[in-house]
């Protein structure tokens, strides 16, 4: 069995270098004799295959933008996103009291909206549940997108089913808050002697719309992305002193979201087996086989792409007694078109950006060459091409890595991330998605390319 496998992947390289063209645009090929050419060569015949898989979970960055609410996609089923964060006194305030005849009118989280670009029917309504934390969050550690331990589930503060509304001239989500939660906090000044006093009595929410009934699959529900450090994100107590009356004005007092002691980070729970497309489901069931026709990319810790190219194993083979020069390797995957981003009211957004990563030896992400020098990644590409509706990447140091031996072809992986270096292990900071045309779709001029263009040299 191993021969033969041995023996049709070396048929596979053997028909893809030999259809290879020669490259006329190279300067002076034309005006030299034959063996003394650069053999200037250009190859687009070689097949990537891949298969899609889930993730386990994510890391959540403690910054600004971050996510919240639930959304069942007819193609890659439900996704439920929580926030979890605290509530900090502002400016390091200490001593803080509302006076001997405080009392609360009212209480609520508001939170800014960042982006238009919602994932799903914005129009949906949801229920928001707000939960108590029980433990502390750190600023020095590094939460992970499948943490729902921090909170007892008992401790319900708050809860509404709503859409978004507008404040102040801003789009926002507004969930009130239990009243004697908020009165424990107006009348206890013993608790707001200073922030960090606060937040140890005081330790948290955790947010969540996943109580959020989306059937039939047609109430599609939303996601969104807000701005904690929006001036308007907080948590307030609304109160007046002595008895409440509508002739009294509301005093307002805010908690930030924002500060050194916050702490913000996103959970996930993945669900693609909720309405979702039967090809994803099945890949992310081991069925890997079906990747040939589909490939699917999900934001937030949804799904990622693993991608094999033996063809490289066999030009490193060829390349040890016939040295070659990569121009340029170029990986094209487009976009499938039958799976249309708007549904009904629901908008899903292209990811503006993917991350294609070679994989080690154990099958973790690494760097590719390209991304290692500001000159090499102008060249790396990776950016959504709306015209012609596809990513391309250019990983020609890495190709001449392997090559030369430097690196070795255990894979890729393609992913929703920024590619810069500084940015391309986070998978929290997009939420959209994507299905790519596969290596054996039936629409052919779709599936996915390797471009090689490279340099035979024939004398030493």
């Amino acid at each position: 069995m191993k021969i033969f496998i041995n023996t049709s992947l070396f048929i596979i390289f053997f028909i893809a270098f030999s259809s290879c063209k020669k490259d006329h645009s190279v300067l002076g090929v034309d005006v030299q004799p034959e063996n003394d050419g650069l053999n200037a060569s250009y190859c687009d015949t070689a097949i990537i295959s891949g298969y899609t898989l889930k993730y386990d979970s994510i890391p959540s960055y403690n910054d600004n933008l971050k996510y919240l609410g639930s959304n069942q996609d007819p193609t890659f089923g439900r996704m439920d996103v929580g926030l979890c964060l605290n509530a900090n006194i502002p400016n390091g305030v200490t001593g803080t009291s509302f006076g001997d005849d405080a009392n609360l009118v009212s209480a609520e989280i508001v939170l800014a909206i960042y982006s238009l670009n919602f994932v799903g029917d914005q129009t949906t309504p949801l229920t928001y549940s707000v939960f108590a934390l029980d433990s502390s969050l750190n600023t020095s550690r590094l939460y992970y997108s499948n943490n729902i331990k921090l909170h007892n589930p008992n401790s319900l503060v708050g809860s509404c089913t709503s859409t978004y509304s507008a404040l102040d001239g801003k789009l926002v989500l507004r969930i009130p808050i239990d009243n004697n939660f908020a009165k424990s906090i107006l009348n206890n000044p013993n608790y707001l002697t200073d922030n960090a006093t606060f937040l140890n009595y005081y330790k948290g929410f955790y947010i969540t719309a996943s109580g959020s009934n989306l059937n039939p699959v047609s109430a599609q529900g939303v996601i969104a992305k807000f701005n904690l450090e929006d001036a308007i994100s907080g948590f307030y107590l609304h109160y007046q002193h002595g008895t409440p009356s509508a002739t009294k004005q509301d005093i307002d007092f805010k908690f930030n979201f924002s500060g050194t002691n916050a702490v913000r980070f996103n959970t996930v729970r993945y669900q693609s087996n909720q309405g979702g497309n039967y090809i994803l489901n099945q890949q992310l069931q081991g069925n890997t086989a079906l990747g040939t026709q589909n490939l699917f990319l999900k934001g937030l810790g949804g799904t990622k792409i693993n991608l094999q190219l033996p063809f490289l194993n066999y030009l490193k083979n060829y390349s040890d007694s016939f040295p070659i020069a990569i121009n340029r390797a170029e990986f094209i995957f487009n976009v499938d078109p039958t799976f249309l981003a708007a549904i009904g009211n629901a908008i899903y957004f292209t990811p503006p950006k993917l991350a294609l990563l070679p994989l080690d030896s154990l099958g973790k992400e690494s760097f590719s060459m390209d991304q290692l020098t500001s000159i090499d990644f102008a060249k790396y590409g990776g950016t959504y091409d709306d015209v012609n509706n596809r990513y391309v990447f250019n990983l020609s140091r890495q190709v001449q890595g392997i090559l030369a031996g430097k690196r070795k072809n255990y894979g890729f992986r393609l992913v929703i991330a920024d590619p810069n270096g500084a940015l391309a292990i986070r998978r929290d900071n997009y939420a959209e998605r994507v299905v790519l045309v596969g290596s054996n779709n039936p629409n052919t001029a779709l599936r996915p390319k390797f471009n090689l263009s490279f340099i035979k040299y024939k004398h030493d």
